[in-house]
């Protein structure tokens, strides 16, 4: 056992290196600009509003459809550090190492030391956590705030600690707040109290989640309140029309659905083997944890019927639970091995330690592959800066450009509006004639002195085979080509 967890520790150290060389000069995600945005504006002028998503749902004037805590939260970091990826990307960072602690110190309190090296292994490792932990989102702080809330839960199922059963509720609330899908602890706190047959200690909980929540309401106004919300959430493209709005209840459709936010690529895949394997196999002991179980059940179901998309990314939101049930299934599996321990239909733990194993590596490989790749992708801050003094000159302070979405990093504070180019692909969706002379005619009426479009967007705007006598033709003109991106001027905007 010893030479097994020296291995375990010596294997999280090779990972967590990686990790910490992953982080220098790191590519950014979209997210980092589309919300990173919301942030960096709340900290500017005190509101949210977005220029990358100009034009669609009177977001350059106000928007509240963003993830309230964690925009604060945002806002709050740039106010200290300044406005740049590295500090936006600090912000899940910050919460990932908050996590790491309250989660081994839970599975060393509740399985043992080595259990819980072996699940810092499969944090580690998970390509999820490895990608989004130091990405602009909000998942890993909602998965943090609705951990402790079960934590919290789970106490009060235990000893009937009033304090605990208030503060899950609190933190449910928050988690709520910072992502609209962290509904679901809400939804899954107060379930399993029912489920337990615990109704007054339901209400409490849900009274409890009341003071956090009202965190969400914070930048609602008499102009920008309830109907101007509903507005924002039903026309926005990028959530193609949320079935869970009270128009439809076809929400609940979505549940038979929900297995494909387990099989999209082959990360989810390898992760959701192991994991079926580990919930059947290891059921014998983990219904002795049947309120563990029937919490993550409850999260599963709730998030599929809450959540827009079956995205992946959203698993985060339960992934501790996935890891601890991983955890405790392995545990007992390799520990009983050499013994008569029997597992589900009476097959023997030592018949199932080798399949075990090997769902085990793919799921490490599979795993590695993926964080190697991010690792080796690096972003240089400086790139288009230099761009543009080249093709713009030094002074860009009346100059609105539409551009790749990671433009506004290093760039935001020196022209009057950058517009991304994902928000046309947007107004493709909703419906927008935005292709070839059409696309240029819709930026000179908005007033855009460049256009700095990859080969990807030259063809979704079918610009891709236009000639320099078809762009004159509409007032632009090729100005060249660099980095991937060809930039396009208005001869008169």
């Amino acid at each position: 056992m010893i030479k097994t967890v020296i291995l375990v520790k010596l294997a999280l150290l090779a990972v967590a290196l990686l990790y910490l060389y992953s982080l220098w000069h790191r590519e950014p995600d979209v997210d980092d600009a589309w919300i990173g945005e919301h942030a960096y504006w709340l900290a500017e002028k005190g509101y949210v509003k977005s220029e990358l998503m100009h034009g669609i749902t009177n977001q350059q004037e106000r928007n509240i459809v963003h993830h309230k805590l964690f925009t604060l939260n945002g806002a709050l970091f740039i106010t200290l550090f300044g406005f740049s990826l590295w500090t936006l990307k600090s912000v899940s960072l910050m919460w990932l190492v908050i996590f790491t602690i309250v989660f081994f110190i839970t599975i060393r309190r509740k399985e043992g030391s080595p259990a819980a090296w072996f699940a810092m292994l499969l944090m580690a490792v998970n390509a999820f956590i490895f990608q989004y932990s130091f990405v602009y989102r909000p998942e890993i702080m909602v998965m943090t705030l609705g951990f402790i809330s079960w934590l919290l839960l789970d106490q009060y199922l235990q000893n009937r600690s009033s304090p605990a059963l208030i503060f899950s509720g609190l933190f449910a609330g928050l988690a709520a707040a910072a992502h609209l899908n962290g509904l679901i602890f809400i939804m899954a706190g107060g379930l399993l109290l029912v489920w337990n047959r615990k109704l007054f200690p339901a209400i409490i909980f849900g009274l409890s989640v009341l003071p956090s929540l009202s965190v969400y309401f914070f930048d609602f106004s008499r102009e920008y309140g309830f109907s101007y919300w509903l507005y924002q959430l039903n026309d926005a493209p990028a959530l193609h029309k949320s079935s869970i709005l009270p128009h439809s209840l076809s929400f609940f459709g979505k549940i038979f659905r929900e297995h494909m936010r387990f099989f999209h690529s082959p990360a989810e895949i390898s992760q959701s083997l192991l994991l079926l394997f580990c919930l059947v196999l290891g059921y014998p002991f983990l219904k002795q944890k049947k309120d563990l179980l029937r919490y993550f059940m409850i999260l599963v179901i709730s998030l599929s019927m809450v959540a827009v998309h079956t995205t992946s990314k959203y698993m985060l939101m339960y992934m501790p639970f996935i890891i601890y049930i991983i955890t405790i299934t392995f545990s007992h599996i390799f520990n009983e091995r050499e013994k008569d321990l029997k597992l589900l239909r009476g097959i023997k733990a030592g018949t199932a330690c080798p399949w075990a194993v090997a769902l085990l590596m793919i799921y490490f490989s599979i795993g590695l592959i993926r964080n190697v790749q991010i690792s080796v992708r690096k972003f240089d801050p400086e790139m288009y800066a230099g761009l543009t003094e080249k093709y713009m000159g030094t002074r860009q302070d009346t100059v609105r450009v539409i551009a790749p979405m990671e433009f506004i990093f290093n760039e935001i504070d020196d022209f009057e509006r950058i517009q991304g180019d994902l928000s046309f692909a947007d107004m493709q969706k909703a419906g927008h004639d935005l292709y070839g002379k059409s696309f240029l005619k819709m930026a000179d009426s908005l007033g855009i002195h460049y256009l700095l479009l990859s080969d990807h967007y030259l063809e979704k705007f079918g610009l891709n085979g236009f000639t320099a006598a078809d762009f004159r033709s509409v007032g632009f003109t090729v100005s060249g080509k660099e980095e991937n991106l060809q930039i396009i001027k208005n001869e008169e905007p």
